[in-house]
């Protein structure tokens, strides 16, 4: 009984997914008897998966027509996961030669909607394996990279972390929002932050913002390993070689900050 139940869910969510993606094929807005006569199923069936996908805003109905289209929704996360594969190929190379360089865990994370979740990890050439788990999501205050990301980022983020609270994942982690706020101005000053023992005692990393077209922060690179081999202030040829892999990667998302630089500048005469 209970793997019926389990089975019919399971087709549910196919057909749910075929509902989807044949809105989405279509060249325009697309009825009820269309999608039906596609998937080989009844109208009622497709009309009740629509609506689901209708409130979940996958799909808008058209008011007028009955007629179906793709939804706010569907764009919003076809925009997440295409930025998110840009990254990952950008960075690909950099980060096999960071790695290669400097011989410690290398971590590339995309920041999206206030989320800084973890796209790749590759692993150092210790027989420790220290790293983070790919699409975990990170602490913004209590990691390098969600630091150095709140420090290069619009500061709505920051404000959005500090009405969230400040959690003390271990002894070192910076609860006070002056001091984080101290913190990230340095982040800026010197273009990397570091974040020894702070979520987890042992474990350093020391991380660097990677920039898109635009000049916004797109994500972050990072080097991970025990704080004997990433001191709380790191050497100067970590930070060199992470530098070096975080401007490659931003070059190679189109990232010109003379031209950034250029535009905001014509921006702000121009108001």
């Amino acid at each position: 009984m209970t793997m019926a139940r389990s089975d019919g869910g399971v087709k549910s969510v196919q057909l749910a997914f075929d509902v989807l993606e044949a809105v989405a094929a279509a060249p325009g807005e697309v009825g009820v008897s269309e999608l039906a006569a596609l998937l080989g199923t009844t109208k009622g069936t497709v009309f009740r998966h629509l609506q689901t996908l209708v409130e979940r805003g996958y799909v808008d109905q058209n008011a007028v027509s009955a007629r179906y289209k793709l939804g706010t929704r569907s764009y919003l996360i076809g925009q997440v996961a295409a930025g998110r594969i840009e990254l990952l190929t950008a960075s690909s190379d950099a980060i096999a030669a960071l790695r290669d360089e400097i011989g410690e865990t290398v971590v590339v994370s995309a920041l999206r909607n206030r989320s800084l979740v973890v796209l790749r990890t590759v692993f150092g050439k210790s027989n420790l394996e220290i790293g983070v788990r790919q699409g975990s999501e990170l602490i913004l205050h209590g990691t390098a990279q969600g630091k150095v990301a709140l420090a290069f980022s619009n500061r709505s983020l920051l404000q959005h972390v500090l009405r969230q609270g400040l959690t003390r994942l271990t002894d070192h982690t910076i609860v006070d929002a002056v001091k984080l706020e101290a913190e990230l101005e340095q982040a800026r000053a010197q273009g990397f932050i570091t974040a020894p023992n702070e979520e987890t005692f042992g474990i350093n990393a020391v991380a660097a913002p990677i920039f898109d077209r635009m000049g916004d922060v797109a994500g972050t690179v990072a080097i991970v390993g025990s704080v004997q081999n990433i001191k709380p202030t790191p050497d100067q040829a970590q930070i060199e070689a992470l530098l070096k892999a975080s401007l490659r990667i931003s070059w190679n998302l189109g990232y010109d900050r003379g031209a950034i630089d250029a535009r905001r500048r014509m921006q702000s005469a121009a108001s």
